[in-house]
């Protein structure tokens, strides 16, 4: 700590200096034009202070307060931690009770020692947000918290209403890397157990939301990551790979290859667990769309039969383990046909939440749209997530002018051709051109291309396919379907013999390519397409394992 010393024959002195204590006067001690100098007081012994005067608010009466050393301070710590803090003393009680034992100090001496001691009873804005960031990433994985600031608990909700304010108004993208060091995160001790009703429609549709939100704060991917950062780092994560797994399994058993399909089912409920361990809003509308998308009514309740098991088996209970339990609950209660519209209702009204009233992030929806644009098997039903998909706006998605960077661009690029396409049905030169400039920056994209390769060829064989079926002239039609199946002969190029479970959807354009020849009448190339599509089948390994860099069989 730095006292300034003056002098001044028109200032009245303050402090009285002993000719052995005043501040050396040589070039090596700063000062100012007015003769201010200063020097390091904690470094003089403590029999030897300055003395100070010091009045007392209460009895008018002067005390002369000495400055005092680090050393002499952390001697009288114990004790008036005990006033202050365990005994909820006033800072000028505490001051009257340690100038009976011979210690005297100025109030702004206890504050900055405070401050550097952690003393503190009241939230502050800062310490508030901190606390609601790690409340918010516990309650997602079913962790009940509380807060204690000093051996005393922490009564969030009380600072929220003298403010005036709710949690939402303060939380901030990101995570609290650290609580301050006066503050201790706790688990409390369990409530008595209650028993949990089956939910009914409106309950559960609540929970996707109050889910979507907690997790939408979450650390995973805050408001403020680049969108490229964030699909490259939901991409990477071994729960969507979980999923994915799952979603391979269904396909497989969809098709009769079974073995393989049980690999893979196996492989993915192994990681299932994720859900919880590393909850994101990512992964829960991925594991919705999943459920959507199944076609194998067994893989879909044994999802929810495990997920709500091992909440209760692990005793977890915030709103993700409620709405597990409750999503099984209701599917154990109802017809398939009926949880499914139901599951559908949950994710459309999810897109369609207004962010600023519901306590989401900004721009949280239009970052989930990729997820929505995940390839899928040629034979799943698409009027659903055509449905869903025209509900993404790809201007929601762009703030300020587009960005310079070829890959950044082109992920903007290919989104905006995935929802212009799908809302389209691939017409309009809009997206002709899009997939054009795409397919052309893929040329200076050092990796990751394959994905980007895809949008565009596939989005160019369903323009010419949607050509082909609008044009009457028989020479005009032939052009464009030779078109459409040439860019669909590039896509099953990129599969055919191989076998990778990020990109298992390849497989289904060989059955979409085999359907293409046999519409337009060119029955050699249909059987030809079928063949090639029974040996990739094979191609698949029966022992799948994955790897952190793609399979080990």
């Amino acid at each position: 700590m730095m006292l300034p010393y003056r002098s001044s024959s028109s200032t009245p002195i303050m402090q009285t200096l002993s000719p052995e204590l005043s501040p050396p006067a040589s070039d090596s001690s700063p000062a100012d034009s007015s003769g201010t100098s200063s020097y390091d007081v904690e470094s003089i012994k403590p029999t030897a202070m300055p003395m100070q005067t010091v009045f007392s608010s209460q009895t008018g009466e002067a005390h002369p307060s000495q400055q005092h050393s680090a050393q002499v301070w952390e001697s009288h710590k114990a004790e008036i931690r005990r006033l202050y803090l365990e005994e909820n003393r006033p800072l000028k009680e505490v001051m009257a009770i340690m100038r009976q034992k011979g210690f005297r100090a100025t109030v702004r001496m206890y504050k900055s020692r405070f401050d550097k001691w952690g003393f503190s009873k009241n939230n502050s804005k800062k310490d508030v947000i901190a606390m609601l960031q790690v409340q918010r990433q516990r309650s997602a994985v079913g962790k009940r918290t509380a807060f204690h600031r000093n051996g005393k608990e922490v009564a969030i909700d009380a600072y929220l209403k003298r403010k005036g304010i709710s949690q939402y108004d303060l939380v901030e993208p990101g995570i609290a890397e650290n609580l301050p060091e006066n503050l201790r995160c706790l688990t409390p001790p369990p409530e008595s157990p209650k028993a949990l009703h089956s939910p009914g429609n409106l309950s559960l549709q609540e929970l996707v939301l109050q889910c979507a939100r907690d997790l939408a704060w979450n650390w995973y991917c805050p408001p403020d990551t680049p969108l490229v950062a964030c699909a490259a780092h939901y991409r990477g994560d071994e729960l969507r790979c979980a999923i994915t797994d799952i979603t391979n399994a269904d396909w497989l058993f969809s098709v009769g290859q079974y073995e393989r399909g049980g690999a893979m089912c196996e492989q993915g409920f192994r990681s299932l667990h994720l859900v919880f361990k590393k909850p994101s809003i990512y992964g829960l509308l991925h594991l919705l769309i999943t459920v959507l998308d199944a076609s194998n009514k067994g893989v879909v309740k044994e999802i929810w039969r495990y997920l709500s098991a091992y909440a209760s088996a692990v005793r977890l209970d915030g709103p993700l383990a409620r709405l597990f339990q409750g999503m099984w609950k209701y599917l154990s209660t109802h017809d398939y046909e009926e949880f499914w519209e139901f599951v559908f209702e949950c994710t459309e009204k999810l897109l369609l939440v207004e962010e600023h009233h519901s306590g989401l992030p900004a721009d949280t929806l239009p970052r989930l749209y990729p997820i929505l644009f995940i390839p899928r098997a040629y034979q799943y039903r698409s009027e659903p997530y055509r449905r869903l998909q025209s509900r993404c706006d790809f201007q929601r998605l762009v703030q300020g002018p587009m960005p310079t960077a070829i890959e950044e661009l082109t992920v903007f690029q290919a989104t905006e051709l995935l929802i212009l396409g799908n809302q389209t049905l691939w017409q309009g030169d809009r997206v002709f051109e899009l997939a054009n400039t795409v397919l052309e920056n893929t040329k200076g994209i050092a990796y990751n291309t394959e994905f980007f390769i895809y949008i565009a060829l596939t989005s160019l064989a369903h323009y010419h396919r949607n050509q082909f079926l609008l044009k009457e002239d028989p020479i005009a039609k032939e052009s464009d379907h030779q078109l459409s199946v040439h860019y669909l002969e590039q896509i099953v190029s990129v599969m055919e013999g191989q076998w990778d479970p990020d990109m298992g959807y390849l497989l289904g354009e060989l059955e979409r390519l085999e359907h293409w020849y046999r519409e337009a009448g060119d029955i050699d190339q249909a059987d030809a397409a079928h063949i090639r599509w029974k040996n990739a089948l094979e191609a698949i390994p029966k022992d799948f394992v994955r790897g952190q860099k793609g399979i080990l069989h």
